[in-house]
């Protein structure tokens, strides 16, 4: 079963965003990432930038980025914050390495698309499409290709992050005892 479209509102920001304008340091306690350390980093999410963001985003908009988006100090709250401000994916000119992989550790969906920035205006409204691996100006018309991700990342992604698929293979049928006898005695195995 193939995914359902994404669909949302666009919100663009520039070149270079690192991490500290996306979730500005002050506001990151590395804690347990509790309910208030959540809250701060979404209210303080692009505040150097875009002050008072966190009222503008709405559940399911999608964020358009520049080139490099979240280069930097590579933090997981900075990530998280997308999600906490309501975002179903961003999808930027291109994307640093160790942010994309925050982003699938989250179950969370990134895009590098060359072209995009030239492609949607803020205030329109896109389609990515999972199925057909790729994004469509709603407003404009007109669509670009998505480079599909692997059958393991996109699996992370559905499960909700690396521990949501953990949590789904240690509820599943593995954890029979008969299925962790025939492995000699190890626990699930990664596909």
């Amino acid at each position: 079963m193939s995914p359902s479209p994404i669909r949302g509102r666009v919100w663009v920001v520039g070149d270079n965003i690192d991490t500290d304008i996306i979730s500005p340091r002050e506001t990151i306690s590395f804690g347990l990432g509790d309910a208030a350390e959540e809250e701060d980093v979404r209210r303080n999410a692009f505040r150097p930038i875009r002050p008072g963001f966190h009222n503008q985003v709405q559940p399911g908009d999608i964020l358009v980025a520049g080139r490099n988006f979240g280069l930097g100090s590579h933090r997981e709250p900075a990530n998280r914050a997308l999600v906490n401000l309501g975002f179903s994916a961003v999808i930027a000119e291109s994307i640093a390495r160790l942010f994309f992989r925050n982003a699938v550790a989250i179950g969370f969906y990134a895009f590098q698309v060359p072209g995009i920035t030239g492609f949607v205006a803020e205030g329109e409204e896109l389609e990515i499409d999972l199925a057909a691996w790729r994004v469509r100006n709603v407003t404009r018309g007109g669509t670009l290709p998505l480079e599909p991700y692997s059958p393991l990342i996109q699996t992370i992604i559905e499960q909700g992050g690396i521990l949501g698929l953990a949590k789904a293979r240690l509820a599943g049928p593995d954890r029979r005892p008969e299925r962790i006898a025939e492995r000699g005695g190890r626990g699930p195995t990664m596909t």
